[in-house]
């Protein structure tokens, strides 16, 4: 190999490390542009939701001072629209309780409680345009019903009683004062213990 050779396989072996460095750094500026677009990202996201959890928090505290008072006073809220009614259980009461039984998972219960259209209907409470009804709790449980699951009296009921004795609050160690139980559902998984507002959506 002449010495011209050797010069041509020198220029070519330092352009090929020239080539590879240069690539080399493209990869890492690409790499760095990835980085900080998924760090501007991520500040962007928290920016949004570190102001929403303060809203949120500063509203579900009073929601839950409000929901405390309720219990404190036995009683829970029905919500429709901007109209709230505090429902207590002489209400419930002066209504006429019902037994209620259900059978979820095959084992046999027995409640005392009212249905809860007829609660609807004492407080002239307007559901005509509402396809839902929310349940909330105060441990924060969230569940939910058709109207019409609502409407039918043998399903939906508000329950402040179970083999004769009051169903207790949480810090009783109880389930209620109310509690909402579904009659037909199989499961009790859309029962609602502690229950604090009914809400039509």
């Amino acid at each position: 190999m002449g010495e011209s050779d050797e010069q041509k396989v020198k220029e070519s072996s330092v352009e090929e490390l020239k080539t590879k460095e240069l690539k080399a750094g493209q990869d890492a500026l690409e790499i760095s542009t990835k980085t900080n677009k998924g760090t501007l990202a991520i500040i962007v996201v928290l920016c949004i939701l570190i102001p929403a959890v303060i809203i949120l928090a500063i509203l579900h505290r009073g929601t839950m001072e409000e929901r405390l008072e309720l219990q404190a006073a036995g009683e829970f809220m029905i919500t429709s629209g901007e109209e709230k009614v505090s429902v207590s259980l002489a209400d419930l009461l002066d209504i006429g309780a019902v037994e209620v039984t259900s059978s979820p998972r095959g084992e046999r219960r027995d409640f005392t409680g009212v249905p809860l259209v007829r609660v609807f209907d004492r407080f002239g409470v307007d559901y005509s345009e509402a396809r839902t009804v929310v349940f909330t709790s105060l441990d924060g449980f969230v569940t939910a019903l058709t109207i019409a699951e609502v409407l039918d009296e043998e399903n939906t009921f508000i329950v402040f009683e179970e083999d004769g004795e009051p169903l207790g609050t949480r810090e009783e160690g109880g389930r209620g004062p109310y509690m909402v139980v579904v009659a037909l559902d199989p499961f009790p998984n859309r029962w609602a213990r502690y229950l604090m507002e009914v809400t039509l959506q």
